[in-house]
């Protein structure tokens, strides 16, 4: 027994040095690693825009855009030449209605019946006193027009209209007309407007003038 004691110590020493030495080794190498988490909030990708292509433009498409653009410039310019064209009419014939300022009433009346010829009426000369309201009778198609007309510079009143619709009744007319180388007062404009009696100022007539004297190739 006290043989084996020596031993005991020996081995209690060995196996003491190896838990030291040995074993604090091996399990000082295991590492255990913890996955680091960051503090900073993750930012998230911002969301693309997106964008639309506009869709392809076909032939028939394209023909119809083009077809409808040169349709609006047609129009714009035939608009343009309207315009145009009735600025001329209308300067170039108040020009020729100043001319007539110049006349008294019965060459006014005989003026206008000739130039009413022109345009494919039948004019008929009232009588130049007791004419009853109307200075010529108009014949076109079947339909008789009393014209009561005002050589004046200033404005005509309502009174021509209500001779206008006078010589209508009398002469067994289905229209009346004033036609001055004047204006018209609101009265005379209002009066008419509910009667139906058609009004030619100065700047109608001028366009007729002009019209005449374009047709024959020089102005009359």
């Amino acid at each position: 027994m006290n043989d084996l004691l020596p031993w005991l110590i020996v081995a209690g020493l060995i196996w003491l040095a190896w838990k030291i030495y040995g074993g604090g080794k091996k399990a000082s190498t295991s590492v255990v690693v913890q996955p680091v988490v960051s503090s900073r909030p993750q930012t998230q990708p911002k969301p693309q825009p997106i964008v639309n292509s506009p869709p392809k433009e076909g032939p028939q498409t394209r023909h119809l855009r083009n077809a409808l653009s040169f349709a609006k410039t047609q129009h714009r310019e035939l608009e343009n030449k309207q315009r145009e064209h009735a600025a001329w009419e209308r300067n170039y014939g108040l020009a020729q209605v100043h001319e007539l300022d110049k006349l008294g009433g019965v060459e006014f009346e005989e003026y206008l019946a000739g130039l009413f010829r022109k345009q494919g009426y039948k004019a008929e000369m009232t009588p130049s006193t007791s004419d009853y309201g109307a200075d010529l009778v108009l014949v076109k198609d079947g339909k008789r027009i009393a014209v009561q007309a005002k050589r004046y510079a200033g404005t005509v009143g309502i009174a021509a209209v209500q001779e206008a619709l006078s010589g209508m009744a009398y002469y067994k007319c289905y229209a009346a007309w004033v036609v001055t180388t004047g204006t018209y007062t609101p009265n005379a404009v209002e009066l008419a407007g509910k009667s139906g009696v058609r009004l030619i100022g100065r700047a109608e007539l001028g366009m007729m003038i002009a019209r005449r004297a374009e047709s024959s190739g020089g102005a009359s």
